[in-house]
């Protein structure tokens, strides 16, 4: 089963910084140096909230529940008689971005141990009739080991692509700036005088990184508030979405074999990246196997679905399922399809249909709307 790594988090990332550049108008870049635009680059795409674990505050708990009778040399090989006993639950507090404990560093090569991830903490469970406190604390003291191990790993992967970034942004910017010269030059040149713009802005600052999500309040009639996503954050997430995807193009070994939930990943991943919530530094989440969403006030204002290609009725069924997610206000949503099929024509073609053919949805006002 294929693991997201994080060559492929910072492919991402270096797409989308070269994506900006490329998108950039004359002003925007000879509004500040090449060296200064570098800073900022880095600062936006290039600076990831990597988990920081607390070995110093883990908690214990424990569940009662069925544990293995004794230890064999593999306990995933063969039927383990099974007995009542206690489920040791060892509570390992963190704060950053939590999907990157479903990444893999690169050149990993000893196995991760099994832990649940929550919103702020790790759950690492152990249950077996033969374990002493001695065996229970160095098992727990092992993994949390490799898992402090890992996250260097990472920090380490992304401060080396902070080192290697202005090699790599710098020959781009400069062929940008070049271009917008010699095209002020070619303006400023004729004899006609240019016409400014009405309120026309004097300079360009990339946003703090990551910024954060203001949904806008709607006045209703209703005692419940309700919010909807602003149009320019909207347009910005499915950007960012289609930079993921492009990276995926690009990059098809490291996804052939990859599931739903792990493909999510990706995209939560750089989602978070650029978006900052008002609690637990996560905007984006998921819910059940395949949704992207961000909630406000208990609200979505945000929902994507992720699917592998099923065809032309599954597409239908797919976007039923999507609006089944939305509101009779302006929710907006999205709809990311992945397909595995080398006929990609063909599947253009058929999902064109189905969402012709596709019969709308009547969304009723909840009760009071």
């Amino acid at each position: 089963m294929s693991q997201p790594s994080m060559r492929d988090y910072i492919d991402a990332i270096d797409k989308q910084s070269m994506d900006h550049i490329d998108r950039m108008s004359n002003a925007d870049i000879l509004s500040k140096s090449v060296d200064d635009w570098i800073d900022d680059l880095i600062a936006k795409f290039a600076s990831p909230e990597i988990p920081e674990i607390f070995p110093d505050q883990v908690t214990h708990s424990t569940v009662q529940g069925e544990v293995p009778q004794y230890a064999v040399p593999n306990p995933n090989y063969g039927n383990v008689p099974k007995v009542q006993g206690l489920i040791h639950q060892f509570h390992v507090p963190f704060t950053g971005n939590r999907n990157f404990f479903f990444y893999e560093p690169e050149g990993w090569i000893e196995q991760f141990p099994k832990a649940d991830v929550r919103a702020n903490e790790l759950v690492i469970a152990i249950g077996g009739a033969w374990y002493t406190p001695e065996n229970l604390e160095q098992m727990v003291d092992r993994q949390i080991d490799i898992i402090g191990k890992r996250l260097d790993r990472f920090r380490a992967d992304v401060a080396r692509y902070k080192q290697d970034s202005p090699g790599r942004l710098t020959p781009r910017l400069e062929e940008k700036r070049k271009k917008a010269e010699a095209e002020a030059r070619t303006a400023s040149g004729l004899k006609y005088p240019l016409k400014r713009r009405d309120n026309a802005p004097q300079t360009y600052k990339l946003p703090p990184a990551p910024k954060p999500l203001a949904p806008k309040f709607i006045a209703t009639a209703r005692a419940q508030p309700e919010f909807t996503l602003d149009e320019s954050d909207y347009q910005d997430i499915l950007r960012i979405c289609e930079s993921m995807s492009l990276v995926m193009e690009r990059s098809p070994t490291v996804f052939e074999n990859a599931e739903e939930e792990h493909i999510r990943v990706h995209y939560l991943v750089q989602l978070n990246g650029q978006y900052q919530g008002k609690a637990t530094g996560e905007t984006f989440n998921n819910k059940g196997k395949t949704d992207i969403l961000i909630r406000h006030d208990n609200q979505n204002v945000f929902v994507a679905e992720c699917k592998f290609w099923e065809g032309y009725e599954g597409l239908k069924k797919t976007v039923d399922q999507l609006l089944g997610y939305t509101t009779w206000r302006d929710t907006k949503t999205a709809l990311i399809i992945f397909s595995r099929r080398q006929d990609f024509t063909s599947v253009l073609n058929e999902a064109q249909r189905a969402m012709k053919d596709h019969q709308p949805v009547q969304i009723r006002p909840e009760k009071g709307g």
